[in-house]
């Protein structure tokens, strides 16, 4: 989830806008709230080296060969390990589940800036992919991105369509409008233009597999109409919007947890049948 910006960060942000300063990078000082995983890493847990001695964790929730898996990216303030009441629910499901971290996050060492969000997802694909050929795991895999996690998915569906089978963005946005609002300053005032940002729109226009847009109608970071614009972005010819009424961006699964996991369900298994 996107979380709310302390004082801090409201007035280093401030002092860039009355300070006229340009920076490219200035969505790095308020987009990222990393945290340390307090367990101790498990079987489950691996450590995917993503740049010489930076490795970034993900923690595998795999239990079935021949079912789908889906890659998840999580949201700014949370972690794979808080992802496992989730997992079971998948697995219920008959869906495998992995749960990448970025870098700083969970067992990941590092700092999260806007370009490794995206670079990263690569080395990350790559290594799952590796794992699931290595465990003769064959069924489907989904890349699926929870608000930040969307800049993760989306840089991944420019590749090669055969390394992966259905995109499903949850909470996720197709430009930086949003973001800037929240915190009530204006792109320009900082010199930040579109090119500068993560072009999820962009990327999604190119985009032409099965995808699923999932979005809380009262979102109230992340509007419900950024979700019908990746929507109509995409050329895809199998897409399809999911609205969850009565929710918002923090708790869009907790209010109708059965509609979220039907919709992901069948999607998936249309996949199968296709």
């Amino acid at each position: 989830k996107l979380v709310p910006v302390n004082y801090i960060i409201l007035l280093s942000i401030t002092t860039l806008i009355n300070c006229q300063i340009m920076d490219i990078n200035i969505l790095n000082s308020f987009l990222f709230h990393p945290r340390k995983a307090f367990q101790q890493m498990g079987k489950n847990d691996h450590l995917i080296e993503v740049e010489n001695c930076v490795k970034v964790g993900a923690r595998f929730h795999l239990n079935n060969p021949a079912a789908p898996t889906i890659l998840f990216f999580h949201g700014n303030g949370e972690i794979a390990p808080e992802y496992d009441d989730i997992a079971q629910m998948y697995k219920q499901q008959n869906i495998n589940f992995i749960i990448a971290d970025f870098r700083g996050y969970g067992f990941s060492n590092g700092t999260p800036t806007a370009e490794n969000t995206q670079s990263d997802a690569h080395p990350v694909l790559d290594y799952v992919l590796w794992h699931l050929k290595k465990e003769n795991y064959i069924g489907p895999l989904i890349l699926m991105g929870r608000s930040l996690g969307s800049v993760s998915v989306l840089e991944l569906a420019r590749r090669y369509p055969g390394d992966f089978s259905a995109l499903i963005i949850e909470s996720g946005f197709a430009d930086e409008g949003p973001l800037f609002q929240l915190f009530g300053i204006k792109p320009e005032q900082v010199g930040f233009k579109n090119e500068d940002g993560f072009q999820n729109g962009a990327k999604i226009s190119k985009y032409q597999g099965p995808l699923l847009v999932i979005h809380a109608e009262q979102d109230h970071i992340i509007p419900f109409s950024q979700g019908e614009k990746l929507l109509s972005l995409c050329p895809s010819k199998n897409k399809k919007l999911i609205a969850i009424p009565n929710a918002n961006h923090n708790n869009i699964l907790g209010v109708s947890p059965q509609i979220y996991f039907e919709e992901v369900t069948q999607f998936i298994n249309a996949l199968k049948k296709g």
